[in-house]
């Protein structure tokens, strides 16, 4: 009886403790876009497209082919749930994945590839808002759109910076086509020059590109003394693109299989200065 009157005063502290800590963890994940993002990927229908229709998608979402509210209004529609879940994540402050890198080349990245999915369901209810004349729910519609992918890079490798920047150029040619509509109003442009400004040049080059040449360094024995050399001069790179040579040369007389493996440094840098002309043209267009 002694023994259990000893042992309840420490369950009662280990409860308060544990009580602590679960809500401060609940309070950080509740401020965490990306759960809001994980529910509205789990909410989406039909996302998956044969390829005939996605090659049509592709076209709308290129400026190639015009909209028609009437063939995709049903997909928008169911998936108008999901839309407004990823919304709500994006007036959140942090974006955290749960990157676990310690796996290497296994990182799971199956949330980008949802994540385009989802962005690319978000180009077309901005299309069809605005068609419907809902202007305010569009122009809220392609600005959230811009900041879930910015968040789509947060974290990630290269992989997820591509991907980034292929959902932002697709927003911001919606946002090419609101400006083709009847007026925008001055609060309404204002806004979304805001949320192209937030953007700055797009994502985090060299973050992306740092995660990607650590994850090569595993590759073998030989990598992690010519991966140390690679790397800062690939992050050099990108803002001295005249260093472009000497970099590949560094790649080319690497070891097998890391010339073939490391990412093009001539297509990150066009990738990069694209996107950032691109804002750069749209806040122009926005003022």
């Amino acid at each position: 009886m002694m023994r259990t009157r000893k042992i309840y005063p420490a369950i009662i502290l280990l409860t308060f403790s544990l009580s602590g800590f679960s809500t401060e963890q609940r309070a950080g994940l509740g401020a965490n876009a990306a759960l809001r993002y994980w529910s509205a990927f789990a909410q989406m229908q039909d996302a998956a497209m044969p390829d005939e229709q996605a090659k049509a998608l592709t076209a709308v979402l290129e400026g190639t082919t015009p909209y028609a509210d009437a063939k995709y209004r049903s997909l928008v529609e169911r998936n108008r749930p999901a839309l407004e879940a990823m919304l709500r994540g994006t007036t959140l402050p942090e974006c955290d994945w749960g990157l676990d890198y310690q796996l290497g080349a296994n990182t799971p990245v199956e949330y980008v590839r949802k994540a385009l999915a989802l962005g690319r369901l978000n180009v077309l209810y901005g299309f069809h808002l605005l068609l419907a004349g809902e202007k305010d729910h569009a122009v809220r519609t392609l600005a959230g759109g811009l900041r879930f992918s910015s968040d789509v890079a947060t974290g990630g490798t290269l992989f997820s910076a591509l991907a980034a920047k292929g959902l932002i150029i697709q927003h911001l040619g919606a946002i090419e086509s609101a400006l083709r509509a009847p007026q925008l109003s001055a609060g309404q442009r204002t806004d979304l020059l805001k949320a192209v400004s937030r953007l700055g040049d797009g994502p985090d080059w060299q973050s992306a590109i740092r995660r990607e040449l650590d994850l090569l360094r595993g590759i073998n024995a030989q990598a992690p003394p010519i991966m140390a050399k690679i790397t800062p001069a690939y992050l050099e790179i990108l803002n001295k693109p005249a260093e472009l040579p000497m970099l590949q040369k560094l790649i080319s007389d690497a070891p097998a299989p890391l010339p073939g493996v490391i990412p093009n440094p001539r297509r990150v840098i066009d990738e990069k200065l694209a996107l950032s002309d691109r804002l750069a043209k749209m806040r122009s267009q926005l003022r």
